[in-house]
């Protein structure tokens, strides 16, 4: 059996079926995902293995990232794109007040800016990161729906251009515990110029992707 997009877990007795979405809507790019250094550069933290980034694309290709010359925030397609929960779940923190840092620099201080994280289960936290300062529309201890916006795409954190950070752990302390290998379902992937629809895929770098 397949227990990864769906994860499966037990509560009461009763077997669950644990859905995650992209936590976006439209078509981005996957900057970073997959299960080893050649293409996911966090598999270098424990607590993110399989952590996955994406920025937004557009213009007449469909495959840009910025409008025009990318010299400021708001020229990248992904700056201020709204955020959504990717698994329904409860808030369990957010993060919301740190700046948005200027193109080229960083805040490795803190590498996930403002973020939210939802609680899916007693062993999954879905982080998103790197949030527009001011822009979360949630609290702690609120119940979310998959697809239900939570913030918009900022550029805040370890970040040093506009994009969305998601990865699942199996603790609530960010960068404590151990990555978890989940799949997305039911989106829309272009691989190596071929489109697949409504599928359930792990993700890897290099691809476009979209909710079906």
């Amino acid at each position: 059996m397949r227990a990864l997009a769906a994860l499966m877990f037990i509560a009461s007795g009763h077997l669950y079926a644990q859905e995650f979405h992209l936590p976006f809507a439209g078509r981005w790019f996957v900057m970073q995902g997959g299960d080893t250094l050649n293409v996911n550069e966090h598999m270098r933290v424990t607590a993110q293995w399989y952590g996955v980034d994406f920025a937004k694309v557009g213009g007449p290709s469909r495959r840009a990232l910025v409008k025009s010359t990318g010299t400021t925030v708001s020229d990248f397609y992904s700056w201020d794109e709204p955020v959504l929960s990717p698994v329904d779940g409860e808030v369990a923190a957010t993060v919301n007040e740190l700046p948005d840092n200027e193109l080229g620099s960083k805040d490795p201080s803190n590498p996930a800016g403002n973020f939210v994280v939802i609680k899916a289960a007693s062993n999954r936290y879905a982080y998103v990161a790197h949030l527009r300062r001011g822009s979360i529309t949630v609290k702690p201890g609120q119940r979310v729906s998959s697809g239900q916006q939570v913030g918009n795409c900022g550029n805040s954190g370890n970040s040093d251009f506009p994009h969305i950070h998601m990865h699942v752990q199996d603790t609530a302390t960010f960068n404590v515990g151990t990555g978890q290998n989940i799949e997305f379902t039911r989106i829309s992937v272009e691989l190596s110029g071929k489109q697949f629809d409504s599928v359930t895929w792990p993700l890897t770098r290099g691809i476009f992707v979209s909710n079906k």
